[in-house]
């Protein structure tokens, strides 16, 4: 009796790390702009809210986003957005080979050691991510100057807008969260169609991971086959599995004599 083809995993590993990466600069840039807001801000408020009016507090607001701009791009500086992007595409890779590999053996077939096209692949994604990245570290600081801004206007205390700082955090990791799994699944599809139809092989079923976040549309796709030039249709575009937004499906590959 022929062995049963191995499930397609998701590369769960490296979001996890991806994720955990992201975050951490996500913390530094908050740890930096508490210590910066205490040291420019928060030792010119005062209960009387008319000393949110003086022009001392506001050149030293001046000077505190100054100073979290250089901090935030040391940060998220070019050699550490690269590693992260590097390391997680490459992760995401072995994961794909090692899915192939081992689901090609149960068919007798060898995966080629040599593979020209994925270093080309490869960097495209990565550079991809840099991009991302990038925009992450943007989003953290505007939205760090925007909440500064609106409480010292407000009359918030230095409590209320440290608290707010903090709170600012939450949002920018789920946002890291979301990049992260949108990425893994993105590039595991593209990956495993590549890897497929370079070994001839044309088809592929839609495997879920079968937990109470599968959407439904995804769901009704669980199971069914298809063909990589002809992939279906979910939220008004053609998409291979993973490639929908933060989808965490994928390909099972479907062998001639299967």
């Amino acid at each position: 009796m022929r062995k049963r083809t191995p499930k397609t995993k998701f590369p769960n590993t490296a979001v996890t790390s991806y994720e955990r990466a992201l975050t951490k600069l996500i913390d530094q840039v908050t740890k930096e702009a508490l210590k910066l807001f205490d040291k420019h801000i928060a030792k010119e408020l005062h209960a009387d809210s008319e000393n949110y009016r003086i022009d001392g507090l506001y050149d030293e607001l001046k000077r505190m986003f100054k100073d979290l701009k250089n901090r935030v791009t040391g940060i998220f500086s070019e050699k550490r957005v690269e590693r992260a992007a590097g390391d997680f595409v490459e992760a995401v890779n072995r994961t794909n080979r090692h899915n192939f590999v081992q689901q090609a053996r149960v068919q007798g077939i060898e995966l080629v050691a040599s593979e020209p096209w994925l270093k080309g692949f490869v960097n495209g994604h990565v550079s991809n991510n840099v991009s991302y990245i990038k925009n992450l570290e943007d989003e953290v600081y505007e939205r760090i100057e925007n909440i500064v801004r609106e409480h010292i206007e407000k009359g918030s205390s230095s409590k209320v807008i440290r608290d707010a700082i903090i709170e600012q955090t939450n949002i920018s990791k789920s946002r890291a969260q979301f990049l992260a799994v949108d990425q893994a699944g993105s590039i595991l599809g593209q990956m495993t169609a590549e890897r497929h139809q370079r070994l001839g092989i044309n088809k592929f079923t839609w495997d879920t991971s079968g937990d109470e976040r599968v959407r439904d549309e995804h769901r009704e796709l669980d199971g069914k086959e298809f063909y990589y030039d002809d992939p279906p249709i979910v939220n008004g575009r053609q998409v291979l599995p993973g490639e929908d937004y933060r989808c965490r499906c994928v390909a099972m590959p479907v062998f001639d004599d299967d």
